[in-house]
């Protein structure tokens, strides 16, 4: 099931920004629209597709994860072959967001779910491993070969081409590994000989008194979920923006971004993610997520000050790509500890009889802030005639609150009376 999740991450690579962006001059000639009026559908049909994440997440809950996830994979083979058709800024926008809702967004939350669903003594460490093998590794390896087919073969083929690579690689995992629950092959969390004595598996009968049983609208209400919501956020709107704009910020600093510039600036934060997911992931399951988290912030704050430094002129333009790497791999790490410490605590914290609910709201924040994020930069650019330099300190002053807020990071206090019912669309007892 490890394996089917990491092929779910990799199958989400066409709507990750880090592919998307490759895209974005083809983009724009074959609608002649400029890259402000690109960035700007982009960040609508990103916000957009936010929305609809929560009812993906309670759709899971309630009618399977094996069922939910074949019917989100089929539609975003579907949207891929739509995108390479548009033609103008509308189609665009609407082909932005099906790809975004279907495959950034309801595929990447569905494969963290399915860990969460078969894993709880080892969750860190699968979240880690999840990480390296599907996102790190599908960001290090798509953009060369994506941008290899579009040059040779042009944009709408290379669509084609990876609407053809999402279907095999994922539909066949479904139909012939994929399982909804441990206990549906007669088996236990992690793999072991018998049920925890204080974890649920979800479906399989009632949850053990030990379990927290949060709903989401519990969740929403403690301090926990309002502390790793905006760290676990930051990343996705800030690393976003820099992904997007990094041609734009080389052209800054007087080089002439090339897509092999650019390409440099950018690999070595999957690289570094990877790394970080590793050694965090071994850690998390050691130590409490409020000894670890303070540290994303703060690394978040360092890859935007060196990033700064060839953008404000303090480095000479001959430095500048090595600088953008290595502010890049800083970022990596930043957020491989958001990742490897947030997604483990919302399970552990609020527990699994709603995961897919509270996930749902979560998603829905992450990538809404992906949408923001471009958007955002390149607005502040035009405002500030053409320089990344003041959205850049915004950055990096973020980072501030953020790691002193994740200093009070605890455990919230469990319901005095948790719902462990499994349908979703039962009323929360917060409301009656």
């Amino acid at each position: 099931m490890l394996g089917v999740a990491i092929a779910m991450a990799v199958a989400t690579m066409p709507s990750q920004t880090v592919v998307v962006s490759i895209f974005n001059d083809s983009f724009r000639h074959a609608a002649s629209i400029s890259l402000e009026d690109l960035s700007l559908a982009y960040t609508v049909g990103t916000i957009l597709a936010a929305f609809p994440l929560p009812w993906v997440g309670r759709m899971a809950d309630r009618h399977g994860l094996r069922a939910v996830t074949a019917t989100v994979t089929v539609c975003f083979v579907a949207a891929l072959l739509l995108l390479s058709r548009a033609t103008n800024l509308v189609q665009l926008g609407l082909c932005f967001f099906l790809i975004r809702f279907l495959g950034q967004g309801s595929l990447g939350m569905l494969a963290g779910h399915t860990l969460a669903m078969w894993f709880e003594r080892r969750l860190g460490v699968t979240h880690s491993i999840l990480a390296i093998g599907g996102f790190a590794f599908g960001s290090a390896l798509m953009p060369r070969p994506t941008a290899w087919l579009i040059e040779n073969h042009g944009h709408r083929t290379a669509l084609i081409v990876l609407a053809a690579f999402v279907a095999m690689l994922v539909l066949p995992a479904l139909l012939l590994i994929f399982k909804n629950k441990p206990e549906d092959i007669g088996q236990h969390l992690d793999g072991d000989p018998r049920e925890h004595a204080t974890h649920d598996t979800v479906h399989g009968g009632p949850a053990p008194p030990d379990d927290p049983a949060f709903t989401r609208r519990q969740a929403m209400g403690t301090r926990a979920y309002w502390i790793l919501v905006p760290i676990m956020c930051a990343n996705g709107l800030i690393g976003t923006a820099l992904l997007f704009h990094m041609q734009a910020m080389l052209r800054q600093v007087g080089l002439e971004g090339t897509e092999t510039q650019t390409a440099t600036a950018i690999q070595p934060w999957p690289i570094c993610f990877g790394v970080g997911m590793l050694v965090i992931g071994y850690l998390v399951d050691r130590f409490k997520p409020r000894r670890l988290m303070p540290l994303g912030p703060v690394l978040m704050l360092v890859a935007c000050v060196v990033s700064l430094a060839p953008v404000a002129g303090w480095v000479g333009a001959e430095h500048a790509v090595l600088m953008m790497g290595v502010g890049m791999g800083v970022f990596g790490f930043s957020m491989a500890v958001a990742v490897a410490v947030g997604n483990p605590a919302i399970a552990r914290y609020f527990g699994r009889t709603h995961h897919g609910a509270i996930r749902g709201t979560i998603s829905l924040a992450q990538v809404a802030a992906t949408g923001i994020g471009p958007y955002l930069a390149g607005g502040a650019y035009a405002l500030s005639g053409e320089d990344f330099t003041p959205i850049l300190i915004v950055f990096a002053s973020s980072g501030v609150p953020l790691a002193i807020g994740s200093l009070f990071l605890r455990p919230p206090t469990p319901p005095a009376d948790p719902d462990r019912r499994t349908d979703p669309d039962e009323p929360d007892p917060i409301q009656t």
